[in-house]
């Protein structure tokens, strides 16, 4: 799920993820060195990122696919590994001996499929997520002290057996702190950016040569080994929403995340120089703004495709007063609008169709009126 504050944007989504690293399933891998030590000593950690598992059924643990982590198998396992029957292995092992491990059900990932990962440690369990939903959890203690172990991607390695991956990785992050599920969910598809506790983030963007570097402010860069870039790299899901529109004045809104916000990108129809946004009077504008509500004119009745991807989450700020919103990608139920400060004046939510009406439910791409008491935060989720 993504959250967007139209006040400021927590994080920044990326559209740009043009590369990720192919592993062949035979001796390549990416190394960082001494990666250990940007997470030594630490109460709590988190592992994440997308792989494209790509190998048949492992039949015997000599097939068995590494993903990225650390593992030296005595004092400092922190990784993830398929297993036979596209099970996940997820592990801590800590200094003095303490190992707790996480294994999933059967065909918790499926073959040539993009998913993502990630392992939380919080200082008294482990969790496993997988695509942003818990597959699995444990309790677990203790710290990683051994700080000259390397990082890898690609390859575990187990006594003298090496678990290299047959598939595809990207974006791997390391943090030494833990992630909640919200904040998994929500960098899954952004682009990090000096995010608090992250300390490792291999973003495989370069495209070519054979150094995967290190975009956390820490800059502990990776070598290749064998691995080839893949112009396939997971990316969000989009949706497509028709927004259909009467001749003269609407009151629109952005349904959805996209690259392009201009009007004349979305509505194409419309009259040049006719969006108004609300703010205690009338202001010319060019780019829709989501959760923000728009006057638009056309010349005659119509609809828009709108294509980008479902934002499930909103929180706006309302003025004292009248304001224009809009909602998110599905329709909702204004009684289920969260108003935490009783900031709503309750019957005044109001659409335009011609005509000013009462309405109960917020529909994708349209702009509504609303009263406020006071100034406030009010949230429209699903």
């Amino acid at each position: 799920m993504q959250k967007l504050v139209t006040s400021f944007l927590f994080f920044t989504l990326s559209f740009s993820q043009n590369y990720s690293l192919d592993f062949d399933g035979e001796s390549d891998y990416v190394e960082v060195a001494n990666g250990s030590a940007v997470i030594a000593n630490a109460d709590q950690m988190t592992l994440s990122g997308w792989v494209y598992p790509r190998g048949p059924n492992a039949d015997s643990y000599t097939q068995f696919d590494g993903f990225f982590g650390f593992r030296n198998n005595e004092d400092a396992d922190f990784y993830l590994l398929q297993l036979g029957n596209y099970k996940v292995e997820a592990r801590l092992k800590v200094s003095g001996g303490g190992e707790f491990t996480i294994v999933t059900a059967e065909n918790s990932i499926i073959s040539e499929t993009w998913h993502h990962l990630a392992l939380i440690y919080d200082g008294s369990n482990i969790i496993l997520y997988i695509d942003g939903i818990e597959a699995g959890s444990t309790e677990a203690y203790g710290q990683i002290t051994n700080e000259f172990l390397p990082f890898s991607i690609g390859r575990l390695i187990w006594q003298t057996t090496n678990f290299d991956l047959d598939g595809q990785v990207d974006e791997v992050s390391l943090w030494n702190l833990a992630l909640t599920e919200q904040q998994v969910q929500d960098y899954m598809y952004a682009d990090l950016t000096g995010e608090e506790g992250l300390v490792g983030y291999w973003k495989f963007n370069e495209g070519s040569g054979s150094t995967a570097y290190d975009s956390s402010e820490e800059g502990n860069n990776g070598v290749i080994y064998g691995a080839t870039w893949s112009s396939d790299a997971p990316g969000p899901s989009t949706v497509t929403l028709t927004v259909s529109y009467n001749e003269r004045w609407n009151l629109v809104g952005l349904p959805v995340e996209v690259d392009d916000a201009g009007y004349t990108s979305l509505f194409p129809e419309a009259i040049s120089g006719t969006l108004y946004s609300f703010v205690g009077e009338y202001q010319s504008e060019y780019e829709l703004v989501m959760g923000h509500g728009y006057w638009l004119r056309f010349p005659e009745s119509g609809s828009s495709d709108i294509t980008g991807i479902p934002i499930n989450e909103l929180t706006i700020s309302l003025n004292q007063g009248w304001n224009i919103i809009s909602g998110i990608t599905t329709v909702t139920d204004i009684n289920s609008i969260q108003d935490p400060g009783g900031i709503i004046i309750p019957g005044t939510f109001w659409d335009f169709d011609n005509g000013y009406g009462e309405i109960e439910e917020l529909i994708p791409g349209t702009g509504y009126w609303v009263r406020a008491g006071e100034g406030g935060e009010i949230t429209i989720n699903q």
